[in-house]
């Protein structure tokens, strides 16, 4: 705890950057005393705090840019959305970047976001960008942060204009924007695109894709052979996919898993009992959470967030027009996270995929309270759930970054109550 607030202290002063904070706090977590399996995210946070010492360019992001044509140009893109989630856990820390935020930026914007806006308002996160490439989700908070960083951010800047709609049209409309974006890396990298560069960094994504895919299909057997780790993998994806060492992490996790499951290894102490599914968000500062349900219910959480669904891979490498096409899928695809931007049927849909492949009996969805966009599909997901699958769904008020709103032990306690009076009837 002193460490802590010793590191909280040394940042609030100016003495220790963000971006040192987390490559500090990430190497702590990557070797974590109690033995358990967290991944570990040192070496992104550590090549990105290393960049322009490494002479490369460091590109900022905001949703799911597509980092294959960074890093084919020797760039390092850092995702933004990734910050808050790394310091949430210091309450202190993000409840001041947040104040600086509200003082300075839209009040409106979610806690997320306001924490990006005040650690770029506060000017402490030691880096300074060579461009910032934008793709908000679909929701205003997102739409309007992207230009409150924007306008903070001393550098060449790209906005992608995303359509609510995925279709061929949505599409082509992306693919008239890509272009831009191209011409941008270009110009501060110096260099022109190496299409065989870009394909050995799509053959990359489209490995650690899979990799992510058969990890998560290992988590639907019983017992679950372990924790859901998708959370972090998941944010990672948009930042570290096309490098090695997202590779090497995702196939150390599917080797663990692959072995657990022939042993029959469950995370549960005294056995998986539960199969808990937390839907809609997730909760960055929540991993002591999962290990709670574990201790005292025996209950796995075998997906967090809101789902994963596997992603379009590279199917063409030499054609460049349909790698191309498939980049900008992804990006419709990334940005209607958490249920934005989905209709009524498609939230149903996958829904019924979760409920079939990992037939969870805890059904949690936690509904943070910056994305109220998405909380008005949650009586037509109760419905359905309790109609279908005779489970009563437990609804969440959370904040996922800023703990002041409601604590850990707050939290413990709704699903204490809800576990023990609805799902085992004492």
């Amino acid at each position: 705890m002193a460490d802590v607030i010793s590191r909280t202290e040394r940042v609030l002063n100016g003495e220790m950057t963000i971006i040192d904070y987390i490559c500090e706090v990430s190497e702590l977590n990557s070797s974590p005393a109690d033995g358990n399996d967290r991944p570990s995210d040192l070496d992104y946070w550590q090549t990105v705090r290393d960049a322009h010492k490494n002479g490369k360019k460091l590109v900022f992001i905001s949703g799911p840019v597509p980092t294959e044509i960074i890093y084919a140009m020797d760039c390092v893109p850092l995702y933004l959305d990734l910050i808050p989630s790394r310091i949430s856990g210091d309450t202190v820390l993000t409840s001041k970047l947040i104040n600086e935020a509200e003082t300075h930026a839209n009040p409106s914007l979610c806690s997320l976001n306001k924490t990006n806006t005040g650690i770029l308002l506060k000017g402490n996160l030691g880096l300074a960008p060579d461009a910032y490439v934008s793709l908000p989700i679909s929701c205003d908070s997102a739409r309007t942060a992207c230009t409150e960083l924007g306008r903070n951010i001393s550098a060449p800047t790209l906005h992608f204009d995303i359509p609510l709609r995925k279709d061929v049209r949505s599409v082509k409309y992306v693919e008239m924007q890509f272009g831009n974006f191209v011409d941008l890396i270009e110009n501060i990298s110096g260099e022109k695109l190496d299409w065989e560069k870009v394909k050995y960094r799509m053959e990359l994504s489209n490995r650690s894709g899979m990799l992510l895919e058969k990890c998560a299909i290992l988590r639907e057997n019983k017992p679950c052979p372990m924790s859901s780790r998708m959370t972090i993998w998941n944010e990672l994806m948009n930042a570290a996919a096309p490098t090695e060492e997202m590779e090497k992490q995702l196939t150390r996790e599917l080797d663990t898993c692959t072995k657990r499951v022939t042993e029959g290894y469950s995370p549960c102490a005294d056995g998986e009992k539960h199969r808990v599914l937390l839907l809609h968000n997730l909760l960055w500062q929540g991993i002591d959470l999962t290990q709670w349900l574990e201790s005292e219910y025996g209950a796995v959480t075998v997906l967090d967030g809101f789902c994963y669904k596997k992603r379009e891979y590279f199917e063409k490498p030499d054609d460049k027009q349909d790698c191309i096409r498939i980049m900008c899928e992804r990006m419709l695809s990334g940005s209607r996270a958490h249920a934005a931007g989905v209709n009524g049927e498609e939230l149903l849909e996958t829904i019924e995929d979760l409920m079939q492949s990992f037939a969870p009996d805890i059904f949690i969805f936690l509904g943070s309270v910056g994305c109220r966009h998405a909380w008005a599909a949650t009586k037509m997901v109760s419905d359905v759930i309790n109609e279908k699958y005779g489970m009563p769904m437990l609804l969440l008020d959370i904040d996922n970054t800023n703990r002041c709103y409601k604590s850990e032990d707050e939290i413990k306690t709704a699903i204490s109550e809800y576990i023990d009076t609805v799902i085992n009837k004492r």
